[in-house]
């Protein structure tokens, strides 16, 4: 990089800029909570409008400078802890400006440009910028790693809404070594179980073991998939390969990008060779066989993904051009033909009736989820536009310097329509009823969007006339390229709010009160139905073990959200009949709610197709965890209600 003799106060203008625009966000945000830190806040944000404008308005200020010496590892050191510091209050002091997402990134802010600065009078021989990359993207890291702590307990009760689901639906691939008889196979994400399911096949029957290995498989796939891309890349925007695997690996948590997608995009990276077509052609059919049990929007991933690399590596001869796109053609073909073979073999073998697979065709689309809502506060548009801009604004100045003028225009529009299609159906998706809370559902696009941006601004574009032209970083804008890696810091702090670092109290007295109410119920006809908590039987938490195969709780809303009503009349049958001598269920809540509410249109699906016809038949009888659970039994029986009522006293 060029080491300018303004740099530092170049630097300045933009960072108090920032610290100035994160503080005016602040005030209005918490407009109605005031107190010291709001005024403090206030105050810091007055005295960088004036720092700005006093650094602007005085072309000749006389700034510190940069060291002599080199930066000590004693510096680095001492920022270090300071920033693990700021981390663990942001996380565990319960005061106003860590308890709001824009506060914990003004924190993460300040830390990383003061740090540059110190670092940069120490006398560090880098570019200003780069250490304060360093500084921010190793404190969003570490902030993003911190944020699973909580996430590995011993605790027998699901931590989360559907952690106990995932870890039953795991279970189901070792079924007859754990239950004694054969389960249908999952129907919703059949590869991120298979992966849960691992530690199942080498004997591993520990709960606090399973989370472990769970947020391992979280950071080390994306770490991979990471390295990925960085390395292809990290030559060109002279940057080191480990700094572009941490910025590559925040930005894949924006959506996030789950684990077992991250593996379509692991296979094809790893295998592409633009130089070896049947080799490319091989790890793109082992990524569509593992696509097309994953989900059906990443069955065209594989051919697509190969073909987007090849437009980059390949210049193009429009005179030719059948010949250029024939390999990438076959690609995308046997993309879809073997991903959608794959997804028909699964179905066949799973066990579940195919009526059940692709559920999500018939579910509701709620428009409103676009824009800013209870559910996800920026809406969809607002929160992938935010994520993309400040690469997108980089890869239009770059293509603005002549570079398109170079490039034959079949490429630049089939990498545009790779990436609108992605975009399209993400967004889609996004707004199907149970969707449209974060960005999870744009992961592929995500996944395009960023090996596109980084292979154009690393001058990876292959020009079909004249010499390439490596600008690099030297023409970057600083406020884009801090822009650009502040985003995904602040979305990690989105996804990991304070009130994520606090461990679950024991839960063994609920558990010996469940667990004696079963044993009440022995002589009663009928099974017990866990609709929730349902890892307690895959982790022989219980004396009970039977397994009722249907009805497993994101099943049943995944039924009810698209309506699914050949399933939901079973239920209802099964419940009429007293198929079931209790049922374990979450919270019980029958109240309908506006959109003023997070989730609103599924709480109110559950309410009225699966509480309310459970309600009619049964009744609570011990309540577990605050009300975080209920076992419930049929009405009309007093003697077993009264005997159950007891063990709560």
């Amino acid at each position: 990089m060029n080491l300018k003799s303004d740099e530092l106060k170049t630097f300045l203008k933009m960072f108090l800029m920032m610290v100035w625009a994160v503080c005016v966000w602040y005030v209005f945000d918490q407009i109605h909570h005031r107190g010291v830190f709001f005024f403090a806040i206030m105050a810091l944000g007055a005295a960088a409008f004036f720092a700005v404008v006093w650094l602007f308005r005085n072309k000749w200020v006389n700034l510190p400078e940069r060291g002599a010496g080199k930066a000590s590892y004693w510096t680095w050191a001492i920022l270090a802890t300071a920033g693990l510091a700021v981390l663990v209050l942001s996380f565990q002091l319960p005061v106003q400006v860590f308890n709001n997402v824009v506060g914990r990134l003004l924190a993460a802010l300040l830390f990383a440009g003061v740090g540059a600065v110190v670092v940069f009078l120490k006398g560090s021989t880098r570019s200003i910028y780069f250490d304060f990359a360093i500084l921010l993207l190793g404190y969003g890291l570490v902030y993003r790693v911190v944020g699973f702590l909580p996430e590995i307990q011993n605790g027998a009760f699901a931590l989360g809404w559907s952690e106990g689901s995932r870890f039953y639906n795991a279970s189901t691939f070792a079924a007859r070594q754990l239950y004694g008889a054969s389960l249908p196979l999952p129907v919703l994400h059949p590869t991120r179980y298979l992966l849960q399911a691992l530690p199942f096949f080498v004997g591993i029957n520990s709960i606090f073991a399973h989370r472990v290995w769970q947020v391992i498989l979280w950071l080390g796939m994306t770490l991979l998939g990471s390295w990925l891309v960085a390395r292809r890349v990290s030559g060109g925007l002279h940057f080191p390969l480990w700094l572009l695997t941490a910025f590559c690996w925040l930005f894949f948590f924006q959506g996030a990008v789950y684990y077992h997608l991250m593996v379509v995009a692991i296979f094809v990276l790893a295998g592409y060779n633009a130089e070896k077509p049947f080799r490319t052609l091989l790890f793109v059919i082992l990524a569509a066989l593992w696509a097309g049990i994953s989900r059906i929007n990443w069955i065209p991933v594989p051919g697509l993904l190969a073909m987007t690399l090849y437009l980059f590596d390949k210049p193009m001869d429009l005179k030719h051009w059948f010949k250029y796109l024939s390999w990438p053609a076959i690609w995308t073909l046997f993309s879809l033909g073997v991903g959608l073979l794959s997804k028909q073999v699964y179905t066949r073998i799973s066990g579940e009736d195919p009526a059940l697979f692709d559920s999500a065709f018939s579910s509701a689309l709620l428009w409103y989820r676009l824009f800013p809502n209870a559910t996800f506060f920026m809406g969809i548009l607002l929160a992938i536009g935010l994520v993309c801009l400040p690469l997108t604004v980089l890869v239009v100045k770059k293509m603005k310097g002549g570079l398109y003028q170079q490039v034959a225009w079949p490429r630049c529009f089939l990498l545009g329509g790779i990436l609108a299609a992605f975009f399209l159906g993400g967004v889609l998706v996004s707004l199907k009823i149970g969707g449209g809370g974060d960005l999870h559902n744009l992961d592929a696009f995500l996944v395009f969007f960023l090996v596109i941006a980084l292979n154009v601004l690393a001058g990876k574009l292959a020009l079909d006339k004249g010499e390439v032209v490596d600008t690099g970083v030297r023409d970057w804008r600083p406020i884009w390229l801090m822009l650009t890696l502040i985003i995904p810091v602040f979305f990690t702090m989105i996804k990991v709010g304070a009130g994520r670092i606090a461990w679950v109290k024991t839960d063994d007295s609920d558990l010996q009160k469940l667990n004696q109410a079963i044993n009440l119920t022995a002589n009663e006809l009928g099974k017990v139905l866990f609709i929730s908590e349902r890892q307690l039987l895959t982790f022989d938490s219980l004396d009970y073990r039977e397994v009722v195969s249907p009805y497993e709780k994101v099943f049943l809303m995944e039924m009810a959200m698209g309506g699914n009503q050949p399933y939901l009349e079973q239920f209802y049958a099964d419940l009429a009949s007293g198929e079931f001598k209790a049922i374990v269920t979450d919270t019980i809540n029958t109240n309908l709610q506006e959109r003023n509410r997070s989730f609103s249109e599924e709480n109110n699906v559950w309410v009225q197709l699966v509480l309310e016809p459970m309600l009619e038949k049964y009744e609570p009888a011990l309540q577990l965890r605050n009300g975080g659970a209920y076992l419930l039994i049929p009405k009309g029986n007093e003697t077993l209600l009264e005997q159950i009522k007891t063990l709560a006293d």
